[in-house]
């Protein structure tokens, strides 16, 4: 199940780094280079609820192998593309298998671990491979673009996926479906459509302004497209989400966390990149190098949550790691604008990393615990929609403070203020939510 998690994070954060390469070979715009990106964040943000729908329905083994098949093909298609449409495309299809078995893995570690103490060590290993993956992405993507081309950044995927394919196929037992739903199609629709004008709007909003006409339409399309999906909710006998699942305040709790978390998270990371680009004075390379100890400290942080876990209470885990972060953040930001000694600075951005880093494993757990074993896929499609928009937002926010403030420490600050802010609204959450963890809403579905 990792192997694909470690798929998909490569895949985002491996292709940045030949993006000038793609610039120059394909002549692309800026604007063409941004959807490159942007697409498969965008497919796949707007359709993982849909496939954990589709991992509940149709059996999640089923459902993860077509996705691998899916994202294989894709990144074979982007790897052959001539053109910056074709390109776009492909990544839309990337992002769309994407969105089939990310869901769907978490649903086999749900139903294959089950002691909570086992399960939530094997969420924890799931997390730390994939944070592997973000740390050695930028560095595997400037070795492969410079030995091989950009081209190879997309076809390393396919001894990849093979691998994960065949183990997957080998390893992962198949359980049947254990009960029939009827699919939503209204519901889906509308959350697509929802999922798609909400990041859409968050993608566009840093480029455009927030007095972007497109970024308005975008953002009154999501919030009708809510509207709509509510009341079909309410409404179709087997709803897609069970409203019921958002009288539970751990289950509620618990997704605003992630969503949190990755504002923080990824808002904080768009701005040290350019931070240290523009006031270090460090170039692209420099600057993955920079930053590696910190994408490797989340790898650390996966592994301290999976050994606390069952001697630390998950709400108390997860609050203590983003209180942590939350301190490290301005600590970090002190030691940056002060140009103090680099290790110094590198501890600070660790801590902040493994605090992140170790939050994540209690919260899935969590998430997973609230709903029964049938309906695990949607709730880890819900959660990681959750986790993508938050991510999404958090760049914006962090966007339109570079762009407002009057230099790199100004930016810098607010990027801070933010992140240490969210940081702590999340573990006040944990707090005062998560700690209720008598309530599920198994006996209502």
């Amino acid at each position: 199940m990792a192997g694909g998690m470690f798929m998909a994070v490569l895949d985002a954060t491996i292709v940045n780094v030949a993006l000038p390469a793609m610039r120059a070979d394909l002549d692309a715009t800026v604007g063409g280079l941004a959807w490159i990106v942007d697409a498969y964040t965008l497919s796949m943000a707007a359709l993982i609820l849909a496939g954990g729908i589709l991992a509940d329905r149709w059996g999640a083994k089923r459902v993860y192998l077509v996705g691998l098949a899916l994202f294989a093909a894709a990144s074979a298609i982007c790897g052959g593309a001539a053109t910056v449409a074709w390109l776009v495309a492909a990544r839309f299809m990337q992002g769309a298998g994407a969105a089939l078995f990310l869901p769907a893995s978490l649903a086999i570690v749900r139903s294959v671990f089950n002691d909570p103490d086992d399960r939530a060590k094997a969420i924890a290993t799931w997390a730390g491979i994939a944070s592997v993956a973000a740390a050695i992405g930028p560095v595997a993507g400037g070795v492969l673009v410079g030995g091989f081309g950009w081209r190879s950044v997309f076809f390393v995927n396919l001894p990849t996926g093979l691998l994960a394919f065949m183990l997957t196929a080998w390893i992962v037992p198949d359980r049947s479906v254990q009960r029939a739903r009827r699919f939503d199609w209204a519901g889906q629709v509308a959350s697509i459509v929802m999922l798609g004008a909400l990041c859409f709007a968050a993608i566009e909003c840093p480029e455009r302004g927030v007095a972007s006409p497109a970024v308005w339409l975008a953002g009154a399309i999501a919030a009708g497209a809510a509207t709509a999906w509510f009341l079909i909710e309410r409404r179709v006998r087997d709803p897609m989400v069970p409203l019921v699942w958002f009288r539970n305040p751990v289950f509620v709790a618990a997704n605003l966390v992630g969503c949190l978390v990755y504002v923080g998270y990824f808002g904080m990371l768009f701005v040290l990149s350019l931070y240290l680009h523009g006031d270090y004075g460090l170039d692209a390379r420099q600057t993955g190098l920079a930053l590696l100890p910190v994408a490797a400290s989340l790898t650390a942080g996966n592994v301290i949550a999976g050994r606390l876990q069952g001697h630390m209470s998950p709400h108390g885990l997860i609050a203590g790691s983003l209180i942590l972060a939350a301190l490290s953040v301005p600590l970090a930001a002190e030691l940056l604008v002060a140009h103090a000694a680099w290790p110094a600075i590198v501890a600070a951005l660790a801590i902040f990393g493994a605090g992140t880093s170790a939050s994540v494993p209690p919260m899935i757990a969590v998430v997973l615990e609230q709903v029964p074993e049938t309906a695990s896929g949607v709730a880890s499609g819900l959660l990681n929609a959750m986790r993508q928009i938050g991510s999404l937002f958090g760049v914006a926010a962090a966007g339109a403070a570079v762009a407002l403030a009057p230099n790199w420490s100004s930016a810098l600050w607010r990027v801070t203020i933010l992140a240490a802010a969210v940081y702590a609204l999340a573990a006040a959450l944990a707090i005062g939510w998560i700690g209720r963890r008598n309530v599920r809403p198994d006996a209502h579905i």
